[in-house]
């Protein structure tokens, strides 16, 4: 369960992402070679240690539970609500109403795989 939970979470924040790339990014500037350059290794590295922390997860490694844990509660959590909270408050109108339930969704996803990342931290043994 917790790794359909994780996976879900890394999937939801892939799409927030490429929302981001397509309508947000371009509105701060993230249109010149060096910072799509920048961006593309950033995500790289992020979603890529992701997907070995979600196999970690599949062989029932605790470490790989730690670092969804930690990806999910930046990027979708922390991301998500601070978005609401600082960048495009509720109801936002880029690309509405896609880019709203989208960020609802990457919020509310991070904190359901959160809690279940949680409770199965505390279930296995360290």
């Amino acid at each position: 369960m917790v790794l359909r939970y994780a996976l879900l979470a890394l999937a939801i924040s892939l799409g927030r992402t490429l929302l981001d790339w397509g309508f947000v990014f371009p509105e701060f500037g993230f249109t010149d070679p060096a910072s799509v350059l920048g961006a593309m290794v950033f995500y790289v590295v992020i979603f890529s240690g992701w997907i070995l922390a979600l196999l970690s997860i599949a062989r029932g490694g605790r470490a790989g539970l730690w670092v969804a844990l930690a990806l999910t509660l930046l990027l979708n959590v922390g991301l998500g609500l601070g978005t609401t909270v600082a960048f495009c408050p509720t109801p936002c109108r880029t690309l509405w109403p896609v880019g709203e339930l989208w960020n609802w969704a990457t919020t509310l996803s991070g904190i359901a795989a959160s809690v279940v990342i949680v409770r199965s931290l505390r279930m296995r043994p360290a």
